[in-house]
């Protein structure tokens, strides 16, 4: 399969066999993403890898804390979003609703939930970045995941980039040790996809090519 080919086939994930990822293929993963593009080559991103039970010990954690502050997703945006860019979204939740209300869970309960235990897979992987760098240095670390994610596929492995739970970051960093200078930026589920489970059966949409680019000739 080509890298093309990956790139349409690519989902997010969110119900994960019970089967370990050989360390040596999340090894190769780390490694492609360590190859992306970054200005004058900081290489800015860092990455936690945690399973078994420091990654249930952290789950634990992250449970406790939501309960408490009850967190919620969104966009993150302070001012409403223009029409065209949320319409994404409702199309997006169009798809995904009727599949999750097969579980009889609340759609809002099963993405915050699932954010919190990212979504039963059994590997997770944080990624960081030293608070050093400005903020524009996050399109940096956007290139490296990205790498992650398409390898990740390449292998048969899937994902789910999680950003919720950077609202907990200091736990995060508490519970797997990680240094008070380092910045949680996004958390990723890495596992087998279980490929009968409803929540995992859609794709959302993307937008055609003349939503998103422009000529000037």
């Amino acid at each position: 399969m080509d890298v093309f080919e990956i790139m349409k086939q690519r989902k997010s994930v969110r119900k994960y066999l019970d089967k370990p990822v050989p360390r040596a293929d999340i090894e190769d993963l780390i490694r492609c993403a360590g190859s992306a593009a970054s200005a004058i080559n900081l290489q800015p991103w860092e990455y936690v890898v945690t399973y078994g039970e420091e990654k249930d010990r952290l789950i634990r954690r992250l449970k406790k804390v939501h309960a408490m502050k009850n967190v919620s997703c969104g966009p993150g945006t302070s001012t409403p979003l223009p029409k065209n860019i949320a319409d994404r979204s409702r199309r997006a939740l169009k798809v995904m609703k009727p599949q999750i209300a097969k579980l009889d869970v609340p759609f809002n309960q099963f993405i915050e939930e699932g954010s919190c235990s990212f979504y039963g897979a059994p590997v997770v992987i944080i990624v960081l970045m030293d608070k050093v760098f400005p903020k524009l240095r996050y399109l940096d670390v956007g290139l490296s995941v990205s790498y992650l994610l398409l390898a990740a596929e390449a292998k048969g492995l899937s994902t789910c980039p999680i950003g919720l739970i950077t609202e907990y970051g200091d736990d995060i960093k508490d519970v797997l040790s990680i240094p008070e200078e380092k910045e949680v930026l996004l958390a990723i589920s890495l596992g087998y996809e279980d490929e009968t489970a409803p929540e995992n059966d859609f794709k959302t949409d993307r937008e055609p090519l003349n939503e998103i680019l422009t000529w000037y000739e």
